[in-house]
C-alpha cells in the first residue's frame, strides 16, 4: 500500500495453529496455501468465507494424494530411485480438518494419521505465479538436501467441481547434489518463468535459478554467510530487477542481470 497504517492485531485462528512458514494466495479463487516448517509437516489450504477477508473465517484443509493414504513425499531412507520420482503428476484431493486451534500442537499428526494427508520435509518458501504454486521442502530428498514441489490448482479450485477436476502435485526438483541446490528456502518466479531459489545451507549459500526444463544455474553467492541467510527474493513488477534480502546486516540488494535465458520482450 502507498498509505501504510497500523493494522489491527486480529488473530486469524481459523487458518490453524502450527509452525507457519509462508503463504501464497491464488488470486482467482482467493484460496490461501500454507507451508509448515516441520520435518513431518503438511501442506494446507484455507478457503475463506469471503474472498480477501481472512478475518471473516473459513475452512482449513490438508492435501492428500489421490489413491495414496498418508503418502510420505520426503524420499528419505531410500536408495536408488526415489519413491516419488521427479516430474510425475499426481492428482490430489483435500480433506477438511477440525479443531484447528490445536492446543496440543497435533494438527499435522491428526492430518497424516486420521485424514491420510501427504507428509513433507520442512515446507518453507512458497510462491504463486502463472497459475502455478511452487513450494520448497528444505531437507527433503534422498540426500536430505531439499526438494521443490509444484502444485497446479484445479480450474474449479475450492468449488464443488474440483473433486471431478482435481489439481495436480508433482515433485519438480530433487537434485540430491549440494553443489546444485542445498536447503532451498524462499522461492519466487521470474517474469520469464524460471524459478529463483534462496538457499539456507550449512555450507556456502547461493541464489540459484531453475529453468523450466530443470536446469539449475547460479546467480549469486552470499558473502555474508556464517551470520545470515538469503531470503525474500522477488522481482519488481514488469521489470527485470531481482531484489533479495540478507538477514544480517539487514540489507536488500538489487540484481539487474543481464538475464541470459530470459525473454526480455515480455517485460
Amino acid at each position: 500500500t502507498g498509505d501504510p497504517s497500523i493494522a489491527d492485531p486480529v488473530p486469524l485462528t481459523a487458518m490453524g495453529r502450527f509452525n507457519h512458514e509462508a503463504v501464497a494466495v491464488d488470486p482467482k479463487s482467493g484460496v490461501v496455501y500454507e507451508t509448515e516448517d516441520r520435518p513431518d509437516g503438511l501442506f494446507y489450504r484455507f478457503i475463506p468465507n469471503e474472498k480477501g477477508k481472512l478475518a471473516e473465517g473459513g475452512r482449513l484443509q490438508v492435501l492428500k494424494v489421490r489413491g495414496e493414504e498418508s503418502l510420505d513425499t520426503r524420499n528419505w531412507h531410500h536408495t536408488g530411485k526415489p519413491k516419488i520420482p521427479v516430474g510425475r503428476a499426481m492428482e490430489v484431493e483435500w480433506a477438511d480438518i477440525d479443531h484447528v486451534e490445536s492446543p496440543e500442537d497435533d494438527l499435522r499428526l491428526r492430518g497424516f494419521n486420521e485424514k491420510g494427508a501427504a507428509r513433507f520435509a520442512r515446507g518453507e518458501g512458497i510462491w504463486y505465479g502463472n497459475g502455478e504454486i511452487f513450494f520448497a521442502c528444505t531437507n527433503g530428498g534422498i540426500a536430505e538436501q531439499g526438494q521443490i514441489f509444484r502444485y497446479v490448482p484445479s480450474p474449479y479450485e475450492a468449488a464443488d467441481q474440483d473433486a471431478d477436476y482435481p489439481g495436480h502435485l508433482e515433485l519438480y526438483l530433487e537434485p540430491n547434489d549440494s553443489t546444485l541446490v542445498q536447503y532451498c528456502d524462499n522461492v519466487t518466479i521470474a517474469p520469464w518463468g524460471d524459478l529463483i531459489i534462496c538457499e539456507d545451507g550449512k555450507a556456502d549459500q547461493y541464489l540459484r535459478g531453475v529453468t523450466r526444463d530443470g536446469r539449475v544455474y547460479t546467480i549469486a553467492h552470499n558473502s555474508y554467510f556464517g551470520s545470515s541467510e538469503l531470503c525474500g527474493a522477488c522481482f519488481a513488477p514488469n521489470h527485470p530487477i531481482l531484489f533479495v534480502n540478507i538477514q544480517f546486516p539487514g540489507i536488500t540488494v538489487a540484481i539487474t542481470g543481464p538475464w541470459k535465458n530470459s525473454n526480455l520482450t515480455r517485460f
